[in-house]
């Protein structure tokens, strides 16, 4: 069972190589400006304008969601499996990136969720982003950890 188990995580970590992981607030996001193969995972809350990114990005994926762990009112929108396949595939479309830049608007709990998911995910190391980011939102990481 312990082999079955390393053999998947083997598996797992040969489907992207470790880039560099960047969080940043909206703020940031907007006066950043890529350099190389660089994406950027945009998070924005639910009927938000889309944020002004560098044209100098590879891709960019769009997500928009409420920065909950738990249900709430009708109008919020939970993080779920459907959000994690959209950067899933996406990041598999750009496996070559060199650096991936994830933001949302403060940069403290979603963005930082989806990176440290992504880590769990891919076993790239997470105490960087853990330590710097400490409020991470929990359900992001572990729906996205989860796939």
């Amino acid at each position: 069972m312990e082999a079955e188990q390393n053999a998947a995580a083997g598996a797992r970590l040969q489907v992207m190589a470790s880039p560099e992981l960047v969080v940043l607030s909206r703020d940031k996001a907007e006066q950043y400006q890529p350099e190389g193969v660089e994406v950027c995972i945009s998070i924005t809350d639910p009927d938000a304008p889309e944020v002004r990114l560098a044209p100098e990005f590879a891709a960019v994926l769009r997500l928009q969601f409420t920065d909950i762990a738990a249900p709430g009112g009708p109008q919020d929108v939970l993080f779920g499996r459907e959000h994690a396949e959209r950067i899933l595939a996406f990041l598999g479309r750009w496996m070559h990136a060199e650096r991936i830049v994830v933001h949302c608007t403060a940069g403290a709990s979603r963005s930082p969720g989806v990176a440290l998911g992504l880590c769990d995910r891919f076993g790239w190391p997470t105490a960087p982003i853990e330590q710097a980011k400490p409020f991470w939102n929990s359900l992001v990481r572990q729906v996205l950890a989860g796939l």
